[in-house]
């Protein structure tokens, strides 16, 4: 099977701003980004006004004082408070000095601001506190949940009303859920006997995130003989040649595989597995092997699961008036993005491209029956209604207790944004981002790194004005993926990084909070399956406030 290849827009002209679009994007933030308090009451108190609008009331003196306690302050104050104002001194100074994603400016990695429903959807949940591990606790609060877990499962693919899923404390916990399927699934005696004796080996890609490995280690497996990290593409997808051979290898050792771990959107290059592809490869191959209790496919979509508001959007009608270069971008993306409903269970952040607070991640899961390889010993719940049990997943959770803010925040976000409004401010950041791709290409000391991923994230490298004597940036790229370590041309790929890594700090924060990056791209893998990372710098564009003004200022730097 071949990998995928996506088409690159650069044409400036394809990534002009529709009048149209425009007048969409626009009634978006004056309804949902706003932070209007004649329309969400949560922003009426004169101290949230403040914060909203960076307006600080703190002395040079106050400034002295409140850092003092930060650092050294241990007492709790022996008198009840007296003052009426609703805010502790201390705690909206540490407000007014917290990261501000509102910034146009922030656009450093895959966090976002919050929108206005969702902040006030949050506040339902912190005043009732329901506690969504046990129905008594939580009252119609499941419900909810459960609703919510529809509404997404619908998004994706899924059957409804076989999906499952539950709200938990961020990606990492979506992913350890991923992997602890497959275990169950793979050795159901596991949940009792440990893993003792087993032969097992998970599989996940190269450019997975790094829980997709912390979790591994929280499982106690043995990470050099128990975990295999596949080789990437170009495009920093998985291989499916090597993920075919490296399956292969271990079912011809009886060995194993409860899950293999993909990416829908990696972090920093946002990078999409085709995980259609995967799960045809893993169906083939267990049949080959007569592997009855196949792997399970998780798919970390935290970051790109904001795409699937797209998968019947009307690309010939564009109702949205969409640009062409993002239209061609959507188009080259829609084949990957089916490929979550073919996945056994993915990730949701909702706080991330789906600008709800902290925290508010989403386990979607395809087969709810799936959960039941999870669950443990009913006497192990003494204090619990045995009847009352059954009526929320109590016995397969990891955690003892779970919130319902996330719950909350999502379900007002769809609410009130629904599909229209999310696929206008997920295109607001493509368009951007394409747009960016577009200027910078521009610049023939900047290369533009994994173009063909079509997502938010922007990835490049700068190149010496001396290095561009007798070669173009693209070129010069080229020839450092097939730098291996010893080569004589190492000592040009670390003067360019050198170089690059310099201006970065020169420039840094300056019309765009861009982030530096260890790894954008790799070299070309040796004969022992080595390869080298190749650092560079990013942008990410989810911010609904990023204008082109700041890009346009940002690329005049270069």
């Amino acid at each position: 099977m071949n990998e995928v290849m996506l088409c690159t827009t650069n044409d400036l002209s394809e990534n002009q701003l529709r009048p149209d679009f425009q007048n969409h994007y626009q009634t978006v933030i004056s309804r949902f980004f706003n932070r209007d308090p004649e329309i969400w009451p949560v922003y009426q108190s004169q101290d949230i006004h403040n914060l909203i609008h960076h307006k600080e009331s703190f002395s040079g003196s106050q400034q002295h004082y409140f850092h003092h306690q930060l650092k050294h302050r241990t007492d709790i104050p022996h008198n009840m408070c007296t003052d009426q104002r609703p805010f502790d001194p201390l705690a909206l100074f540490v407000a007014h000095g917290c990261k501000d994603w509102q910034d146009p400016k922030a656009v450093e990695n895959v966090i976002s601001t919050p929108c206005d429903p969702a902040i006030q959807g949050a506040t339902l949940a912190t005043i009732t506190n329901p506690n969504l591990v046990y129905k008594e606790y939580a009252g119609l609060a499941t419900d909810l949940e459960q609703l919510v877990v529809r509404q997404i499962a619908q998004l994706a693919g899924y059957d409804p009303s076989q999906a499952g899923g539950l709200f938990t404390q961020g990606g990492t916990f979506c992913n350890l859920y991923g992997y602890l399927l497959g275990l169950r699934k793979t050795f159901p005696d596991s949940i009792v006997n440990g893993l003792q004796n087993k032969q097992l080996c998970m599989l996940n890609s190269e450019s997975g995130h790094y829980s997709n490995m912390t979790n591994l280690t929280l499982l106690g497996l043995d990470m050099n003989h128990q975990v295999i990290r596949v080789h990437i593409n170009e495009q920093n997808q998985i291989c499916i040649n090597d993920l075919r051979r490296r399956l292969e290898e271990c079912y011809k050792q009886g060995i194993q595989v409860p899950t293999i771990m993909l990416t829908f959107g990696t972090t920093d290059t946002f990078a999409i597995d085709d995980i259609k592809q995967v799960c045809q490869l893993r169906d083939d191959v267990c049949r080959k092997y007569q592997i009855t209790r196949k792997p399970h496919i998780h798919v970390d979509a935290a970051v790109g699961w904001s795409l699937l508001f797209f998968r019947h959007y009307d690309l010939n009608e564009n109702p949205l008036s969409i640009n062409q270069a993002t239209l061609n971008s959507l188009n080259a993306l829609k084949p990957l993005t089916e490929g979550i409903r073919y996945a056994d269970s993915f990730t949701v952040d909702f706080q991330k491209w789906g600008y709800v607070p902290y925290t508010a991640s989403l386990l979607m899961i395809k087969n709810k029956q799936d959960m039941e390889a999870l669950k443990q010993d009913a006497s192990y719940f003494t204090y619990f209604e045995h009847e009352v049990q059954k009526k929320t997943h109590l016995q397969s959770t990891i955690e003892c207790s779970r919130g319902a803010t996330g719950v909350f925040a999502a379900y007002s976000a769809l609410q009130h944004m629904g599909i229209e409004g999310y696929q206008t401010i997920i295109a607001h950041g493509l368009q951007n981002a394409n747009y960016m791709r577009a200027k910078l290409n521009e610049h023939p000391r900047c290369k533009v790194v994994c173009a063909e991923n079509h997502g938010p994230s922007v990835v490049f490298r700068l190149y010496p004005e001396q290095a561009l004597q007798n070669d173009d940036s693209t070129h010069l790229f080229r020839s450092e993926q097939h730098i291996t370590e010893g080569h004589q041309s190492m000592d040009d790929l670390i003067q360019t990084t050198l170089y690059h890594r310099n201006h970065f700090n020169r420039r840094k924060g300056c019309y765009l909070k861009t982030n530096w990056v260890e790894s954008i791209a790799r070299t070309s893998y040796d004969k022992n399956d080595h390869c080298l990372y190749l650092p560079g710098e990013k942008a990410v564009f989810l911010n609904p406030y990023t204008s082109r003004a700041d890009i346009d200022k940002f690329c005049a730097q270069f």
